[in-house]
């Protein structure tokens, strides 16, 4: 690794944490490293997400072929694009990247931002005569970064910091999701505290603003480089500083507006040579970092880390009454098919990873609710839910909202079917009911005709209920017609369309409830 990134800056830029110590990658996440089939006989390293794709610096297979054959001049990096998947593995085939902007140049890493499209790439700095054609592993080769956009499907250089000096490096940068904020490293003089530091640079109205070192909340005497900025709260980077040999090592520390704090080593990737560069694809199961250690391919090689979120999940219930808006104290509930009682107003109950339960409220004389609570996809911690009940006896009407039919029709509707699933929950929370489900038209219209309708739409609605698995002696049809009318408007009285409405209605009404 040395060899190869003395022409970088010394070394090269990765990640850091400061003052007290940082858990994050101890306590939340699972480590577990993989070779990957990026690898060459010669250095590959500088990882980095860009859209689909994989992106790192590596030799062309002639490049390989001359420095096997001890030829090394006229040799460069070049970037790389391997496509991924959505989560972030890499898959076959890959392609030179930005090859007319980086001829004659070392080229990588790089940062990308989806926000702005702008892609900030680490090229050598050739400005400076002194390192001009001189063999890149011996010479202190100035970097600068460029920032590049795609123009008609190709990259194209379209600015570049104004921190790049012939007279110094500025390079792997980290770019904030937002691409407002650049994390990078440099060895300019006068404003570091060792070798290469990890600075920062904020952009306002499309101005960067100075260069800010990190301080010695995350740089060393030593070398500091390759940083990564982690969900907007991490910096990962790595250092030569903190350990006891030269060897670069992974940290994190913790980004807290201005503040800084809790350098930790990131132990499961770091070995007894060089770890650097890891970054983490956005859906966070899948990284890349670099090392030199034991069992590689070739000088530097890129592995592959799985990501496995670490942690617990805990449900914290109340159950409530719907009339009034007060906690039910030690209700009973099942949980995932088992019996429960609440201890006072509260249910806590563990669960476990990328699994579903069913919890249902289980309280005679009272309308029972149930409910899915899962831990698929969701951040480890407390989920808090509610299950609602109601007081209820038998006899007791409920109007079904929203339960529509063409006119002299009883097709059940799309609309009607959200309406009637209710009471199918309602049913399956609620075992021991048996209903009577009730349609009721307003006055206009003969009796008979009246009375004929409401039954066919009541008989519809229900051969409905019982194709959703409810069992056909637990629910009653009753068509009345305008038997049961709710206010004034009987055959001859004047009422509004909003008055004829109110009569037009579905009930179900409770049975039995043993």
């Amino acid at each position: 690794m040395k060899r190869v990134l003395l022409f970088i800056i010394a070394f090269v830029p990765m990640m850091a944490f400061a003052q007290q110590k940082c858990v994050y990658f101890e306590k939340k996440v699972k480590l577990e490293t993989e070779k990957t089939e990026l690898n060459t006989s010669q250095s590959d390293f500088g990882p980095a997400f860009v859209k689909n794709e994989l992106w790192y610096s590596a030799f062309t297979a002639e490049e390989i072929e001359k420095l096997n054959s001890g030829t090394d001049k006229e040799i460069f990096y070049n970037l790389y694009a391997t496509p991924t998947d959505s989560k972030g593995n890499v898959k076959d085939g890959k392609a030179v990247q930005l090859a007319e902007a980086s001829e004659n140049y070392h080229a990588g890493p790089v940062s990308y931002c989806e926000a702005t499209g702008e892609l900030f790439v680490t090229l050598s700095n050739f400005e400076n005569p002194d390192v001009r054609n001189k063999v890149y592993q011996k010479a202190d080769i100035r970097l600068k970064i460029i920032i590049a956009k795609e123009v008609n499907g190709q990259w194209q250089k379209t600015g570049e910091l104004p921190f790049n000096n012939p007279k110094y490096s500025v390079g792997h940068p980290s770019i904030t999701v937002s691409g407002d904020t650049l994390y990078f490293v440099s060895d300019i003089p006068g404003k570091g505290l060792g070798g290469t530091d990890i600075y920062m640079s904020v952009r306002t109205n499309g101005v960067w603003g100075e260069m800010q070192n990190l301080g010695d909340a995350v740089n060393t005497e030593k070398n500091e480089m390759f940083p990564f900025i982690y969900k907007g709260k991490l910096l990962i980077f790595a250092s030569n500083g903190r350990g006891s040999g030269d060897d670069l090592d992974i940290y994190n520390v913790g980004l807290f507006g201005e503040n800084i704090t809790g350098v930790a080593e990131i132990k499961e990737l770091n070995s007894d040579g060089d770890d650097f560069g890891f970054v983490i694809h956005p859906e966070e199961e899948v990284g890349y970092f670099c090392s030199n250690k034991n069992g590689g391919l070739g000088s530097d090689d890129i592995y592959k880390v799985l990501i496995e979120k670490q942690g617990k999940y805990e449900l914290e219930l109340v159950v409530m009454n719907k009339k009034t808006m007060e906690p039910v104290r030690d209700a009973k509930i099942t949980f995932g098919g088992a019996l429960k009682a609440l201890a006072g107003l509260l249910f806590k109950q563990e669960l476990e990873k990328d699994k579903s339960y069913t919890v249902a409220t289980n309280i005679d004389g009272f309308m029972n609710d149930s409910k899915t609570i899962s831990t698929v996809g969701k951040p480890f911690g407390v989920i808090r839910d509610t299950l609602w009940v109601e007081k209820v006896e038998v006899g007791q009407k409920f109007v079904m909202e929203n339960i529509y039919y063409d006119f002299d029709k009883w097709d059940i509707l799309p609309e009607s079917e959200v309406e009637l699933d209710k009471l199918v929950k309602v049913m399956n929370d609620n075992p021991d009911w048996k209903v009577e489900l009730g349609s009721h038209t307003d006055s206009r219209g003969s009796d008979a005709y009246n009375k004929k309708l409401s039954q066919k739409r009541s008989d519809s609605a229900v051969g409905y209920i019982i194709s959703k698995g409810i069992g056909a002696d637990r629910i009653t049809a009753m068509g009345y017609g305008e038997t049961q009318l709710v206010n004034k408007c009987d055959d001859g009285v004047p009422c509004s369309k909003e008055e004829h409405r109110k009569n037009r209605r579905t009930e179900f009404k409770i049975l039995e409830m043993d």
